[in-house]
């Protein structure tokens, strides 16, 4: 799995003077940034490997999922699977989730936007990121302090 940071900023974002160039490339070369950025938004493209299965995990953030390239299946922590083809957008609304690239010979691509949102709660409990196995030497993305 392979990421390209497209954009990330603030939200909303200023325009003036150039001012969500700098912060985007505050934000890159800071070497802070984890999936989500805190109070803003963050634009990627991510590469998947024949075959390549992200780990399960959870983002505190409304995102927008869209299948570019291959076939992508979508995998919910209920055990339910759907398979995306070019041009279908998922939403994930903090949901817990895996990606998998379903051929066995071609690449995957998927751009995802991810928006921050308000600490979420769901029957009393404070749901948060959760960034599953695997993922050392990812930083948290603090949204959820």
């Amino acid at each position: 799995m392979a990421f390209n940071q497209i954009f990330t900023n603030t939200f909303p974002a200023s325009l003036a003077d150039n001012k969500d160039v700098s912060t985007h490339d505050d934000i890159i070369s800071s070497g802070k940034l984890g999936l989500v950025h805190p109070s803003g938004v963050v634009c990627r493209m991510v590469d998947f490997a024949p075959g390549y299965e992200c780990m399960m995990h959870r983002t505190q953030s409304l995102d927008f999922g869209i299948v570019v390239e291959g076939a992508v299946e979508m995998i919910l922590d209920d055990g339910s699977k759907t398979v995306m083809r070019r041009g279908d957008v998922a939403v994930q609304r903090a949901t817990m989730h895996a990606w998998r690239n379903v051929s066995e010979s071609e690449w995957a691509r998927m751009v995802f936007v991810l928006q921050d949102v308000q600490a979420l709660t769901v029957g009393g409990k404070k749901m948060g990121e959760d960034l599953g196995r695997g993922t050392v030497g990812l930083p948290r993305s603090g949204n959820d302090d």
